[in-house]
């Protein structure tokens, strides 16, 4: 049987930071104890630098902070913020002199120091076009879609990118796709 899918704790760091900036010091421990209380998730209280924990338990993390705080864009929200948090300062004045092509020539390397499943295909027909899908990612789940676009839209402007439009156009979880597909223009 396959190891179940891991994910750095950089994830469930963001997730912490960005519910305590939203709502609160005691935010983070209210989602800890839902879990605990009514998903059966424990989580460490103090998840140590170079943890890797189940995806399922950061995805569970997810939804029980969007039933306890909303709102229903929670997610997208979530996500954006996630990737200011997890994109240093020094790797942001980079971006900067980048494109969002180059973002995700770079995402593959980058989403495999973070998860244990799934690998990037990413593919450009045309300027200031990009397509990006996510295969074999070890959780199925459309809060987690949600939260990755959020992510992607924010990575890509801070690279400069004006008027991104980028929507998940394919999804595992919301049409039974073979990957996610996020596609965006700029």
């Amino acid at each position: 049987m396959p190891e179940a899918s891991q994910t750095f704790c950089t994830s469930f760091l963001s997730l912490r930071q960005y519910l305590g900036e939203q709502h609160g010091a005691a935010a983070w421990k209210r989602v800890r104890d839902t879990l605990a209380a009514e998903r059966g998730v424990e989580l460490p209280a103090v998840i140590a630098p170079g943890a890797w924990l189940p995806t399922q338990h950061y995805v569970t993390a997810l939804h029980v902070a969007h039933d306890l705080f909303g709102p229903d864009d929670f997610y997208l929200r979530f996500g954006r913020a996630a990737a200011e948090y997890e994109v240093k300062w020094v790797h942001r004045v980079v971006l900067r002199f980048t494109s969002p092509l180059w973002v995700l020539d770079r995402a593959g390397d980058v989403w495999q120091k973070a998860h244990t499943t799934g690998h990037w295909r990413i593919e450009s027909d045309r300027p200031h076009h990009l397509r990006g899908s996510l295969y074999a990612f070890g959780v199925v789940d459309r809060a987690y879609c949600d939260s990755l676009l959020g992510w992607l839209q924010r990575a890509l402007v801070m690279t400069g990118a004006d008027k991104l439009d980028m929507a998940e156009t394919r999804c595992r979880a919301r049409d039974g796709a073979d990957a996610c597909v996020y596609e965006g223009t700029w």
